[in-house]
């Protein structure tokens, strides 16, 4: 469980996501994170991870993949490792995303939706959206 005002800044190197839930489960209640480069995710989730995320601002450094239009977000905040999409999950019921739309992302194909039900994204500044419930 992170809680708290700090800072998490990810590495500039493959692999250099902030949180990455390999297997097991991260609470997310604050703080801001952000890439070191523009190489990987931010909060990544895979082998059965899960990620809830209840707060925090979330930074990502782009273009990281998404070089064509539609493929993938080139902002990629949050992402789940794509054999892993059964088994592993990120939900959103709060927190400030700069860049990218949790509520409707290409980073895990058209239109995803990492928003709880009963809660939705809002963009409150051009490219700045923040969950909150309905």
């Amino acid at each position: 469980t992170i809680n708290g005002e700090g800072e998490v800044v990810a590495q500039d190197a493959e692999y250099s996501m902030a949180v990455w839930a390999n297997g097991g489960k991260v609470v997310i209640n604050g703080g801001t994170f952000r890439n070191g480069g523009d190489t990987c995710d931010l909060v990544y989730a895979s082998n059965g991870g899960h990620v809830e995320i209840y707060g925090g601002e979330f930074i990502p450094k782009g273009p990281s993949s998404g070089e064509v239009p539609g493929t993938k977000n080139p902002y990629p905040a949050l992402n789940i490792k794509d054999r892993d999409r059964e088994n592993s999950s990120i939900v959103v019921y709060g927190g400030r995303f700069h860049n990218f739309n949790p509520a409707d992302n290409v980073s895990e194909g058209e239109h995803t939706n990492f928003v709880a039900e009963g809660y939705k994204a809002v963009e409150v500044e051009t490219g700045v959206w923040e969950v909150m419930p309905e």
